[in-house]
């Protein structure tokens, strides 16, 4: 009724009546007559599916293709037709859907009207493009052929590309149609491809006929399409069954009846001629199958033809819509691509040579466009890009973001889209692991980190968008590796070495069966190649030289053969392309055969005679002498005609027409020949050259025009960035083998430490640059996580290199924390500083144990605080070292007044104001206190002390790094005195976290004390002065010991040893110290007593004891220190004399006034009790005797009331060891060497009356004399077995008579009592008698009478008788 409606408003079918039949109205017009039959043949229907959609289509479809309706019926017969199909009335019966479909297409690709005015004909156009698209998309779409799909295509690109005549509004929408329909038939890759399976396993007969079919449709839609084109020539086809047909639009055009119209596609036959051959095309439709590959090839064909850019006006515009559809498609399609090798066939070579071609134009969509598809390509493709990435990448993408000869948004965009890829997960650990591990490849993973670290850097400019993004780049690759490093937490390196043989696997790709085995023989690929490189460097240098290096590590044989030597020209990187030129070019024998070799490694099998001297000519450089060139031009020929036969007769005449071009090439590229050679004077050079006949005139002018437009460029030494013809079709020839083939990593992180390694450096560099010029809040907390990023890997992968080079990388910021008075404009800049502090320290407590030669760099930082007095007391005031200086004060505390934090603190307050200029008042300003919390805040988030208190968490490495940087940072200071007083401030810092550090970790003790006690021995050692480094190296020793001694047996021996460095304490020093350290001693042995075991422990004790001994404020804590030692040890033959030692110091020593001395016997005996508890052996008699001599050194003391003691305590020493039973000798020795001795000593002092040195020696005498008096009688049965017992019984009368013969009251009385004991007791034994005598027959008997008498009147031979 619309259509009728609209016909009517025309003056041609105004009159005509609307219901009643044409003859009876008298009229027949054939358009008016079909709608009325569809009228009536609706009325009849009853079931709108019992309709064949053919009847209801055709008046529509006539109004359509008829040239004498206008635009406003063509118009509403096309809204019909898209009713009809949007709301799928075609119908269900394949057959009849098919050839409807067909029919709407066909009529609708050429449909015509009368022109009117081109808004009134857009608007038809555009209903155009909507019915044509409503074909695509409703569910009978699938069934349209070949020539549908691409008609379709067809149509809605002329109409949208008519020079011009198009509204851009048309314009637009023919281009977001033609977006829909390729998204629509892309997204039936999948179901395409299950429908031919399908088929394949219905018939392979019946396949191989339905193969056929679609190439047939597929060439004259390429023809089509070709033509839409204009350029296509490579994927076009002429076609008999179309006349050439005119582009859509308003285009007028005269028929036979004087009749204008317009039409998208004039189709050649006339109405009556598609009546006559309506029922062909019916059968034609009905065995035509639904579009498949071959469409979507040719489309996808087309889609890449308008990439290429020619000399129209319109191309850029034209190359930019063609990869927009592009990328369309391959969002569509998406990894289905995959499944029609013809699809990837034009994508590895048409779609991406275009890209590659093209994308250098300075046009910023269509590079923009390009990096998108690229990144679509590897997101669903990369399996079968390998090589074309690798191209990509490094001729388009580096090239364009190294911004040498490209505009700045070039730059930026390129370096956006590889900032896209650095972020896919896998794209760069597939860079590295296909092309960096690969031998033969170029290592493109290196070269993009080493470009994105280069471009961080400002080069007298500021902080710009290219910077930021290289950073992303960078820092998006640590993220990855950081990703997959979560999925294992220990990953160590493996160790590579040599091969042990020569083999020719070192060249070959390994097979990729299993996909871990295939990956650690890759990561050995790149170690060889590393080698590899380390030999091509000095191959270049030295031909010679490099043989020798990769012989001696197997990676040519020890005796060369042609063969190796020609796989190493043909297949390592960076050769002297001139060396090997001249090495081919050689005579001698082997090298012919190495040319020979060499030339078998290329395959020109299909390749034209072109490409084929390109692809070899580029792979060196020819020498200069004319016979080296002739013998390499004449072993290419032989090959070339030996893999490529039928071109040539003979390999002659390959060698004549090659060095023709050569010379060719010469000619027509070398400035110098002002006069060119033309064509015909080529063609005439190289007559008759084919075994007497000429070659195609044809191939030659080809030949011509390639050589004269494209020069030869071989490409040099280190050049990254050409791309020749002949190398670009070797890429494509190689990609369909498994050369072509990309392994795609998975999320393992197989390869992250030999990358992590490559990248580490250059990017710690770029964040810390960025760092630095950053003025943006943004950018700053950005980098910052990047460093925290980079040490949380480095410390996945136990990277310690790169945790230093983080660590000595921020320290450096921090240098700027100096107060420099009033500075109001370094606000931003210490701000930065700050934030570096506080990352630099929690890198450290965090990753510590990967810390190594950075802790220097730690240390400097944390002198640095402590210099600006911002260090916390929680570092400088640790419990491990408190109070271990009181007897010194180190210079800086002479200096400083009381309030010297505070000052300090105000200091760096006006320092970080904005208003430093202003005097500081006494009242603080809200900035200052700002500025003061803020820098508190600061550095109290460092957690600084942690490092040491939490040190004993450090690997052992780790660990002794930290140690050695404490005392590397701490200077020299021999004998403990420093130049300044900053020095001494540092040392003292040092020295207290170096204590600290050792102490928290006493489980490691062994790892820690060799380079603690050689620091504290350089201090002390020596040192005449005191100075704080010196006590606090003492007290430090002590608070080791103490801290350690108790808890670690194992080395308390070698803790106590180093205690002798006390001793060697200048006296001076000693003295001043001696109270502390004795108080520190005793805590020390209180809680360890039994910790010393070893002689040399006891030996270093008793020193320090003898010196305490003697002081008088330390003398009581060194006595208390000998009552534990005595009383808790175990005595035995190490300790004994250190002991007695020590106890007789305290005897003598008057420190501690005679009670202490007193004491010191009490000790004394306690030891001979416990000596006489020893087993019987040889060396008991020895051991007591030394106690013995002890206390007889006692005897000797000028108090006489100490001395007294001392005489009583040896008596009580001897008569309570008798049962010892020591032998006759040895009690004689006793007699003879302690008791004579002593009381002879003693009554000699009276005898010479020395009161002043000894007082009441007599006294003194007399107790000794009674002493005399019992040991005698108590050792009489051992003493007169002995051969010299006679001469001590006269010595025994001597002494007696020396008594006498002092004028001394208290001897006097003593001695008569003495004697006369001791001879009852004889003669009651029966040893003084008449008869007794001694050896020399000297009678005894008479001796000792007549003593007697001298000494008493009373002592007479009759008191025996009473």
């Amino acid at each position: 009724a619309a259509v009728v409606a609209a016909m009517r408003q025309n003056s041609k079918w105004a009159m005509v009546p609307r219901y009643m039949d044409g003859s009876a109205a008298g009229g027949d017009d054939p358009l008016f007559e079909k709608f009325r039959a569809l009228r009536k043949s609706i009325l009849n229907w009853t079931e709108w599916g019992d309709m064949r959609p053919n009847d209801f289509l055709e008046p529509f479809l006539d109004i359509v293709r008829s040239v004498e309706t206008s635009g406003p019926i063509t118009g509403t017969a096309l809204s019909s037709i898209h009713v009809l199909l949007t709301e799928n009335m075609i119908g269900q019966e394949p057959k009849e859907a098919k050839l409807a479909m067909h029919k709407i297409v066909d009529a609708v690709t050429h449909c015509r009207f009368e022109a009117t005015d081109p808004s009134s004909d857009e608007v038809v156009l555009s209903k155009i493009l909507q019915v044509l698209l409503a074909c695509i998309s409703c569910p009978s779409g699938e069934l349209l052929s070949d020539d549908d799909v691409c008609n379709i295509i067809q149509a809605c690109y002329r109409i949208g590309h008519q020079n011009g005549k198009s509204g851009s509004l048309l314009q637009q929408l023919s281009k977001t149609t033609l977006t829909e329909v390729t998204r629509t038939i892309f997204k039936r890759i999948r179901d395409i491809h299950k429908m031919s399976q399908q088929q394949q396993q219905t018939s392979s007969r019946s396949s191989t006929g339905e193969d056929a079919k679609p190439s047939t449709s597929s060439s004259s839609s390429t023809n089509r399409l070709g033509n839409v084109n204009g350029a296509a020539a490579s994927s076009s086809s002429s076609s008999s069954e179309n006349d050439s047909s005119k582009q859509n639009g308003n285009a007028k055009e005269e028929e036979e009846g004087g009749e204008e119209g317009t039409s998208p596609t004039q189709h050649s036959n006339n109405n009556e001629q598609v009546e006559t051959t309506a029922s062909a095309t019916k059968a034609a439709v009905s065995e035509s199958k639904p579009y498949g590959i071959s469409c979507l090839v040719e489309v996808f064909a087309f889609l890449t033809s308008l990439v290429a850019i020619e000399d129209e006006v319109d191309s850029e515009e034209s190359c930019i819509f063609g990869l927009s559809m592009i990328r369309v498609s391959l969002e569509a399609g998406h990894a289905d691509f995959s499944l029609f090798p013809e699809l990837i066939d034009v994508i590895r070579d048409d779609l991406m040579s275009n890209m590659l071609r093209i994308a250098l134009i300075p046009n910023l969509a269509v590079l923009s466009t390009i990096c998108s598809i690229a990144f679509l390509l590897y997101t669903h493709l990369r399996r079968f890009l390998r090589l074309q990435f690798e191209a990509f990448i490094s001729n388009v993408i580096l090239r364009i973001a190294d911004g040498e000869y490209v505009s700045y948004e070039q730059q930026e965009i390129a370096l956006e889209s590889l900032v896209a890829f650095s972020r896919h997960p896998t794209f760069m650990v597939d860079l590295y692991a296909n092309l960096d591990c690969s031998i033969d490849r170029g290592n493109v993973f290196e070269a993009v980190c080493n470009l994105l670290s280069k471009n961080t850097f400002p080069v007298n400019s500021p902080l710009a968008s290219t910077h930021i993004l290289s950073l992303d780049g960078l820092l998006a690759i640590f993220n990855n590796l950081l990703e997959r490093s979560k999925q294992h937490s220990e990953l160590k390196p493996t160790e590579y070495k040599d091969p042990s043989v020569c083999s020719d696997a070192v060249w070959q790709t390994p097979s990729v069966s299993d996909f871990s085995s295939w990956a650690e023989e890759m990561k050995y690929k790149k170690y060889l190649k590393r080698r590899i490189d380390v030999g091509v460097d000095h191959f270049n240098r030295d031909p010679k030289k490099g043989f020798q290096f990769l012989q001696s590590i197997n990676l040519l044989p020890q005796e060369l053969t042609p063969e190796s030597v020609a796989k190493f020209f043909h297949t390592a990187r960076g050769l002297s392309k001139n060396v090997v030129g001249e090495l081919l070019g050689d005579p001698d024998k082997f090298y012919l055969s190495v040319l020979n070799c060499f030339n078998h490694l290329f395959d020109f099998t299909g390749m034209s005679f072109d490409h084929a001297i390109r692809l070899y000519l580029e792979s060196f450089f020819l020498p200069g002498e004319a016979q080296k060139i002739g013998r390499i031009l004449e072993a290419f020929s032989k090959r070339y005609y030996d893999q490529c036969p039928g071109i040539f007769a003979d390999a002659d005449a390959a060698y004549v027409l090659s060095y023709s071009l050569l010379m060719l090439h010469t000619d027509q590229h070398n400035d110098q020949v002002k006069k060119k050679m033309t064509v015909q004077e080529f063609i005439r050079n190289n007559r008759k050259i084919n075994n007497g006949e000429d070659l195609p005139e044809e191939m030659l002018i080809d030949l011509y025009k390639s050589i004269a437009t494209y020069e030869i460029r071989i490409q040099a030494d280190g050049n990254k960035f050409e791309l020749s013809r002949a190398q670009w079709v070797d890429i494509v020839r190689r990609s369909g083998t498994d050369q072509g083939i990309l392994v795609s990593c998975t999320m393992k992180p197989i390869f992250d430490y030999d990358m992590f390694a490559m990248v580490w450096g250059p990017t710690i560099a770029s964040i810390s640059v960025v760092f630095d010029q950053a003025e943006d809040e943004s950018i700053v907390q950005y980098t910052i996580d990047g460093f925290l990023n980079v040490a949380h890997l480095a410390s996945v992968l136990h990277f310690c290199d790169a945790i230093d080079n983080l660590v000595t990388s921020l320290c450096k910021f921090i240098t700027t924390l100096n107060p420099k008075g009033n500075e109001s404009d370094a606000f931003i800049e210490d701000s930065k500083a700050m934030l570096a502090l506080v990352t630099m320290f929690c890198i450290v407590n965090q990753y510590g144990d990967c810390v190594r030669s950075g802790w220097r760099s730690v240390i400097d930082c944390i002198l640095k605080l402590h210099r600006l007095h911002l260090l916390p007391t929680k570092v400088t005031d640790m419990e491990e070292v408190r109070n271990t200086l009181k007897n010194s004060n180190n210079r800086m505390s002479f200096n400083k007044n009381a309030n010297i934090q505070t000052s300090i603190l105000q200091s760096v307050s006006n320092f970080l104001s904005f208003d430093s200029g202003k005097p500081r008042e006494e009242v603080k300003t809200p900035e200052e206190e700002e500025a003061e919390k803020r820098i508190t805040t600061y550095i109290e988030s460092c957690h600084i002390e942690e490092i040491f208190t939490e040190s004993k968490f450090l690997e052992s490495e780790s660990l002794e790094y930290l140690v050695s940087a404490l005392i590397w940072s701490a200077g020299e200071t021999p004998k403990g005195i420093a130049n300044s007083e900053e020095e001494e401030e540092r040392a003292l810092l040092c020295l207290d976290l170096l204590i600290s550090t050792t102490i928290r970790n006493r489980d490691r003790i062994e790892l820690t004390w060799e380079k603690t006690f050689g620091h504290l021995k350089s201090l002390v050692d020596s040192a005449t002065l005191l100075s704080p480094l010196v006590e606090k190296g003492v007290f430090g020793l002590l608070r080791i010991c103490q801290r350690l001694v108790p808890y670690k047996e194992d080395v308390a021996d070698e803790l106590l040893r180093s205690l002798q460095l006390i001793l060697k304490l200048d006296a001076k020093v000693a003295d001043i110290l001696a109270a502390q350290l004795f108080t520190e001693l005793l805590h020390l042995v209180k809680a360890s007593p039994d910790r010393i075991q070893t002689e040399a422990c006891w030996k270093t004790f008793s020193a320090i004891l003898r010196v305490g001994a003697h002081h008088l404020e330390a003398s009581p804590a060194g006595f208390e220190i000998l009552e534990i030692l005595v009383g808790g040890a175990d005595i035995n033959e190490r300790n004994l004399l250190p002991l007695l030692e020590a106890v007789l110091a305290f005897i003598e020593g008057h420190a501690g006034g005679e009670s202490q001395s007193m004491k010191a016997m009490d000790l004394l005996k306690t030891i001979v009790d416990k000596v006489k508890s020893w087993d019987a052996t040889d060396k008991l008699f020895d051991n007591w005797l030394k106690a013995v001599n002890v206390a007889k050194h006692a005897c000797s003391d000028s108090r006489p009331q100490v001395r007294n003691q001392a005489c009583v305590m040896l008596q009580q020493i001897l008569l309570s060891s008798y049962s010892m039973g020591h032998t006759s000798e040895q009690w004689g020795q006793v007699m003879e060497d302690i008791v004579l001795k002593t009381v002879n000593g003693l009554v000699t002092n009276v005898k010479k009356h020395r009161e002043h040195e000894f007082p009441e020696m007599d006294k003194t005498a007399r107790i000794a004399l009674l002493m005399l008096s019992k040991a005698y009688l108590q050792f009489l049965p051992s003493l007169t077995e002995l051969p010299t017992f006679s001469e001590i019984w006269l010595e025994t009368l001597s002494i007696l008579d020396l008594c006498n013969s002092c004028s001394s009251d208290e001897l006097s009385e003593a001695v008569p009592e003495a004697l006369k004991n001791m001879i009852l007791v004889m003669a009651t034994q029966g040893i003084l008698h008449p008869g007794w005598t001694d050896s020399k027959s000297i009678n005894l008997w008479n001796v000792t009478w007549q003593r007697a008498r001298t000494t008493s009147t009373n002592i007479s031979p009759e008191m025996l008788k009473e």
